[in-house]
């Protein structure tokens, strides 16, 4: 241990050097009278003293001086002032300078404890410097923008980060850097922490820049410092993320204005789809009639030419008609309105009279019809005009895409567990495998449908869907390139 000591009495110098010894304290002395020489100890070469024990008064240097001096200097050197009488407002002078302890020198028993706690408030300083340095470093070089205010919210410290991020160094109030609207979330934290909330609680707020700019943070505050006198503020920086959010939210309204206007055209669309379709419906029911009229032999007196031209326009007639009822039962079935006239249908009864009405097409193709029903198949209860819409569609198909030089077109009907299963099986052409998933789609229509120019709206399956499932019923298609297609529906039974 070093001790300094300022003293020009040297028998009171040989005094405190006695007692410490008496005390088994053995320090190494270093005895100074005047101010250079006092300078000099404290930048000795072996280092500076670890306690100063300083005469109150003397003629050329006191301890006051010293004290003044070890201030100016930043040295942190405990120092006991030694008196040979000190009456109470030196003492507290002395105190208030900075002193440690005070002793008379006919009082030299309590010399070693005082030396002792000077020791230790050293070491109490030296902890708490090393803390204030570890939390500055700390501080200046964290990653989220931190400010110390006390708890009226005046500034203290702001560390780099909300430097940067606000543009600013120091502020009078933290509340200067706060974007007005959001001023009073962080005043009623202030209120909270002084009334003594804890827990830990964040929010974002804006925080405001000298050049008009704006960032937001994620804020959040606690107490610090002893008696929780100050306040430590945090701001993470959420700019970037806040203004990706509100771009992805500007770029889903926007979507929805869109969809919500493609929704409107769409609807336009049906609407005009279905007054088209019914305006159209009219006039061709009053052309069919006359059609058939006259192609009936004994109303008129056709010959041969005539008639297969009547036929030609019966025939295309009943073909457009035939679109014209599939836009209104899709246009139906969009909006909702599509109403189901359900009773008991007969499965067999109804496969039947789809066959019979496919069974010009598929003689003129030169296919075979195989039908494979069973006789006792279960009574469905469901909308029979309907679903034999739905077994015309898939037989229709069916003969479209069959290889016009010869196949064939095989119906299945069987009751299983609880529902009625029917499938049109043909030997044509086959849907490739990266068309399938679209097949049920409205208005689609297969590659090879386009490229062989075969009739259609390419709303057929995607009607049958919508009525099969309408009765609760699923649908469903299998096909390989090149070796047919079968496509199946079921309908649940009672």
């Amino acid at each position: 241990m070093k001790i300094l000591l300022l003293e020009d009495n040297s028998d009171d110098a040989e005094l405190l050097a006695f007692e410490l010894r008496r005390t088994g304290v053995a320090p190494e002395f270093l005895w100074v009278e005047g101010r250079e020489d006092f300078r000099a100890a404290l930048d000795a070469p072996g280092g500076p003293p670890d306690v100063i024990l300083a005469d109150y008064s003397l003629p050329q240097f006191n301890a006051l001086e010293a004290l003044e001096l070890l201030r100016v200097g930043e040295h942190e050197i405990p120092v006991i002032v030694v008196s040979g009488a000190l009456d109470e407002e030196a003492c507290v002078e002395a105190l208030r300078h900075g002193a440690v302890d005070y002793l008379l020198k006919d009082r030299l028993g309590r010399l070693g404890p005082a030396i002792e706690h000077a020791l230790s408030q050293r070491r109490l300083l030296a902890d708490r410097r090393r803390a204030e340095l570890t939390f500055r470093a700390a501080f200046d070089h964290a990653p989220v923008g931190m400010a110390v205010t006390d708890l009226a919210g005046r500034v203290l410290q702001v560390n780099q980060e909300l430097s940067r991020m606000t543009g600013l160094t120091r502020a009078g109030s933290l509340l200067d850097m706060i974007c007005d609207d959001d001023r009073a979330l962080v005043a009623e934290r202030l209120e909270r922490l002084v009334a003594g909330e804890t827990g830990k609680v964040t929010k974002e707020l804006r925080l405001c820049r000298p050049d008009g700019g704006m960032v937001w943070g994620q804020y959040s505050a606690s107490l610090i410092g002893g008696g929780a006198s100050s306040v430590v503020h945090q701001f993470a920086d959420v700019t970037d993320r806040r203004r990706a959010e509100e771009a992805l939210q500007r770029q889903a309204e926007k979507l929805a204005r869109t969809n919500g206007e493609l929704q409107e055209l769409d609807r336009l669309k049906s609407e005009f789809v279905a007054t088209v379709s019914h305006e159209l419906r009219t006039p061709l029911t009053s052309i069919r009639g006359y059609t058939e009229i006259l192609a009936d032999s004994d109303a008129t007196g056709l010959g041969p030419t005539e008639r297969r031209i009547v036929g030609i326009i019966d025939r295309n007639g009943r073909r457009l008609l035939d679109l014209i009822e599939d836009l209104l039962t899709f246009s139906r079935i969009e909006s909702g309105t599509l109403t189901l006239a359900l009773g008991p249908v007969r499965i067999r009864q109804l496969v039947d009279a789809a066959c019979e009405a496919i069974r010009p097409a598929i003689e003129a193709a030169g296919l075979q019809l195989t039908l494979d029903v069973d006789d006792h198949i279960p009574v469905v209860q469901g909308d029979g005009e309907q679903l034999e819409r739905v077994v015309l569609n898939l037989l229709d198909n069916a003969v479209k895409f069959s290889d016009p030089k010869g196949g064939t077109v095989t119906v299945t009907g069987r009751g299983r567990d609880g529902e009625v299963v029917l499938w049109v099986r043909d030997t044509g052409v086959g849907i490739p495998d990266n068309e399938q998933g679209m097949i049920f789609n409205r208005f689609f229509r297969a590659a090879d449908a386009q490229k062989r120019a075969v009739k259609g709206s390419g709303l057929g399956l995607a009607i049958s869907k919508a009525i099969v499932e309408a009765h609760g019923g699923w649908i469903a298609l299998e096909s390989i390139e090149g070796s047919g297609t079968t496509v199946g529906f079921g309908l649940p039974t009672p």
